[in-house]
């Protein structure tokens, strides 16, 4: 599994997650199976899982994920990683 990690600011919260919201679609087709969305204020921080980095690659380089970022309000160019799994444990 690979985890894409996207950080940037926003102009208002409530705005863009509604913006990301109605962006689920677009992350399902390029095969996304879940997410968390992590906040400081205006900051986000999302953490999208996909199946593999080539998944996350293409959504992250689909052109309406960009569009998209524009219409909900981010602030600037976003920060964006690749993570592989290594381990998972839950208490």
């Amino acid at each position: 599994m690979t985890t894409l990690l996207v950080q940037h600011q926003v102009q208002n919260f409530d705005d863009w997650k509604s913006g990301f919201e109605n962006h689920e679609s677009n992350r399902r087709q390029h095969g996304s199976t879940g997410h968390r969305v992590l906040r400081d204020g205006d900051a986000v921080a999302i953490l999208i899982d996909f199946p593999d980095t080539t998944a996350a690659q293409g959504f992250a380089t689909d052109p309406a994920l960009k569009e998209a970022m524009s219409n909900a309000g981010v602030i600037g160019a976003p920060a964006i990683s690749y993570l592989d799994d290594v381990e998972s444990v839950s208490y």
